[in-house]
């Protein structure tokens, strides 16, 4: 394999700079519901991949004030917005070792993020995590209004790098995103650990 071929290298953000624990957003939402007790079903409403309440507010359709009312009308919480945010935001913690590798291969290819998020959990990374600093650019879900596994968010990243896709290599935890990547294009390795990682790299840069 050409390692020179490949200019851009793609990351995804959670799971792989960031590891993250969703759930225990919901946990923390059921003792100020009156409707709902049970976590799971919290959990579901919020995050189910076809359906979670969620997907409106990673996609841009609607503001993090709009996002926090609807749960809050639907789940009956009674505490604030700004109660609302750290149990929202403070799920996140920074996997060091793969912050080794971004530092490792800035200077030698171009990096840019990929994300599924929103403007609440990006902005509290930003003001937390100084490595996600380390991208040219950042793709953001509710900034493109698509969300991995949408060809589209992908065709964006394309796009903005001004290169052809064989030269793009994409980084993501969840298998169906790097098939997608695949099929448009793009190299791709699915992540499992920094160690297989570092391995996976190898081959390509």
């Amino acid at each position: 394999m050409n390692k020179d071929l490949v200019e851009v290298v793609i990351f995804d953000l959670g799971n792989v700079i960031l590891p993250f624990n969703h759930y225990q957003i919901a946990e923390k939402l059921s003792k100020f519901s009156m409707k709902q007790k049970d976590p799971k079903m919290i959990f579901s409403f919020l995050f189910d991949i076809e359906n979670g309440a969620i997907n409106p507010y990673e996609t841009g359709k609607i503001s993090s004030l709009e996002f926090f009312q609807i749960i809050k009308k639907s789940l009956n919480l009674y505490i604030s917005f700004d109660e609302f945010k750290p149990i929202w935001n403070e799920i996140f913690w920074e996997d060091k070792e793969v912050s080794e590798i971004l530092s490792l291969i800035k200077g030698k290819k171009r990096l840019f993020l990929l994300s599924n998020t929103n403007p609440l959990h990006f902005n509290h990374i930003l003001s937390k995590f100084p490595i996600i600093k380390i991208f040219e650019r950042w793709i953001l879900s509710y900034e493109i209004g698509y969300k991995k596994p949408a060809p589209e968010i992908f065709q964006a990243a394309i796009k903005f790098s001004s290169i052809e896709p064989k030269r793009i290599l994409f980084i993501d935890d969840t298998q169906k995103h790097v098939e997608v990547a695949i099929s448009l294009g793009l190299r791709a390795i699915h992540f499992k650990s920094a160690q297989q990682l570092k391995e996976d790299l190898s081959l390509f840069l």
